[in-house]
This record gives structure tokens, C-alpha cells and sequence, in this order.
């Protein structure tokens, strides 16, 4: 009964993986876990569907992407748009592409490590892997 109780409270994912996975993705710093397909998807899962975490993740990816590839100057305009005002102006005059890309990925980052949807996500894995301690002890 216990399981299927927490089965019905979790919708990310989490009773799926095992207890070193979840501990795994625990002990991960905030690039490492967003760029941790998995712990992505069950993070995205968690949250609120209106939640501006949403939108931070998908800059970070856009901005991921753009790193690996030749864009044109009105593509990176585009996407300069959707960002805050001082990392829209770094990446508009700035002549290195890649740096700006890169303090973009961590400015967002660094908004979502210290975001409540960041927070309480871990407090819910940390909480997993304690009761499965327990179970298993």
C-alpha cells in the first residue's frame, strides 16, 4: 500500500530509478545534472507547467545548441530577445559568440540551482533515497 501511495504522490519519475541512481543524480553540481538527459526529464516533470523554470531550461538548451553550430546573426538576435536585458546586450555586442553563449548557460543556471522548483525537487529525491534506505535496512 506504502508504494502505491508513493507512486500516486510522484509524477517525475523517480520510483523508477534506483537508489544509487537517485543518489547519483543528487551528488551532481547544476551543470551537470542539466545536462543529465534523465534527471532533465523527470526535473521538467516535477515542476509546475507555468513555472519560468521552463523557460530557463529551454534557454539553457537553445543556448547549447547554438554552441555547437554556425548561426546566422539574425537567428542569434532572435534568440538574444527572449533573454534578460544584460545577457541580450553581451550577446548583441559581444564579438565572442561562444563566451556570451557560455555566461548565458550560466547565469540560467545559476537562477534555476537557486529557484524554489530546483529546491524542492531535490528535497523529493533526497526523501526518496532516504525511504528506500529504510525500506532496504
Amino acid at each position: 500500500m506504502n508504494e502505491v501511495v508513493e507512486c500516486i504522490k510522484c509524477i517525475c519519475g523517480c520510483n523508477e530509478l534506483s537508489r544509487d541512481r537517485i543518489k547519483e543524480i543528487l551528488c551532481k553540481k547544476i551543470h551537470g545534472f542539466l545536462s543529465d538527459e534523465a534527471a532533465l526529464v523527470m526535473f521538467k516533470k516535477f515542476i509546475p507547467a507555468n513555472s519560468s523554470t521552463h523557460t530557463h531550461i529551454e534557454i539553457i538548451q537553445r543556448a547549447k545548441q547554438y554552441l555547437e553550430m554556425d548561426i546566422d546573426t539574425e537567428e542569434l538576435e532572435e534568440f538574444a530577445e527572449d533573454l534578460e536585458e544584460h545577457l541580450e546586450d553581451q550577446l548583441k555586442t559581444n564579438s565572442d559568440t561562444k563566451k556570451a553563449l557560455e555566461l548565458v548557460i550560466f547565469e540560467y543556471s545559476k537562477k534555476i540551482e537557486s529557484s524554489k522548483d530546483y529546491e524542492n525537487f531535490t528535497a523529493n529525491l533526497r526523501e526518496k533515497y532516504k525511504s528506500r534506505f529504510r525500506r532496504t535496512s
